[in-house]
């Protein structure tokens, strides 16, 4: 279990999330990591120029015969436009999937004129569904836009209109928040333990030692991800110090060495007070 975690969480050039679906029903999913998608594609002047749409995870979920796309998005501050973002992803995917199927329909001819043509799609195609998650590690509860009508003055329409434009909110998961953690069945429990504690240090320090097998001896990409999203500057400045002889880092060593130069900074300070006071 202790070297899971890096299968769970890595720390590179984005923040990835390979835990996904935790619930029993999905342990036999196949998940299918997918590239960043290219959209407003258009040629000038003899150089095509694209909008390069990256999320933070994307991945094709297959679930016995069925099959959606999930897009992982994460956040470290609220985004106060992500209705907005998250409609634009969705809506992308879901352009490409025409436009692949039109390419396909073209190149076999297989259109007929009218609604197929006009179309470029059969009345029987399908899509995959597309779902968007926000994963949210700020320390504040999420107070941003969750739907597009937050960001309308809904205030000034009649009860009436407002149905036509009510969307469902967003789906949000507040990792610092998160009150059932022990649903959890992979390392990601101990990720939100983690990230939930760390306004404590005491009470991070005994989570830790708690689950000594996990933190023992952390990957590197674990251990700058947690350092990086609990914004604990600390961490990073002595990460040399408790490198393990396997390679690995033990978080364990380094909340007791935080503590322990906490505990001699405010002797010192302590010292400094009481030689200002004789001095007066």
């Amino acid at each position: 279990m202790g070297n899971r975690l890096s299968e769970n969480v890595t720390c590179r050039n984005r923040i990835q999330y390979c835990t996904i679906l935790e619930e029993p029903r999905f342990l036999s999913t196949r998940c299918v990591q997918i590239g960043p998608r290219l959209h407003n594609i258009f040629k000038k002047d003899n150089k095509v120029s694209a909008v390069e749409n990256t999320l933070d995870l994307s991945v094709m979920v297959t679930v016995n015969k069925a099959r959606f796309l999930l897009m992982l998005q994460g956040q470290t501050i609220e985004h106060y436009v992500m209705p907005v973002r998250a409609s634009h992803e969705r809506g992308t995917d879901y352009y490409n999937q025409w436009k692949k199927l039109q390419k396909m329909h073209n190149e076999a001819r297989d259109l007929m004129k009218g609604e197929e043509y006009l179309s470029g799609a059969k009345k029987r195609d399908r899509f995959y569904p597309v779902i968007h998650i926000v994963v949210y590690f700020g320390k504040k509860r999420w107070k941003a836009a969750r739907k597009m009508d937050d960001l309308f003055l809904t205030e000034i329409f009649p009860e009436e209109l407002k149905k036509l434009f009510t969307e469902k909110p967003l789906l949000i998961f507040e990792m610092r928040h998160f009150s059932n953690e022990e649903w959890f069945q992979t390392d990601l429990r101990q990720v939100c333990g983690f990230l939930k504690r760390t306004n404590d240090r005491m009470k991070l320090r005994a989570y830790i030692e708690e689950n000594q097998e996990v933190f023992s001896n952390l990957p590197e990409d674990a251990y700058d991800f947690l350092a990086v999203m609990a914004g604990i500057r600390n961490l990073q400045l002595i990460k040399q110090k408790i490198q393990t002889e396997g390679g690995g880092f033990d978080m364990c060593k380094a909340i007791k060495e935080m503590l322990r130069d906490s505990r001699q900074e405010g002797r010192k300070e302590g010292r400094q007070e009481g030689q200002d006071e004789m001095a007066i």
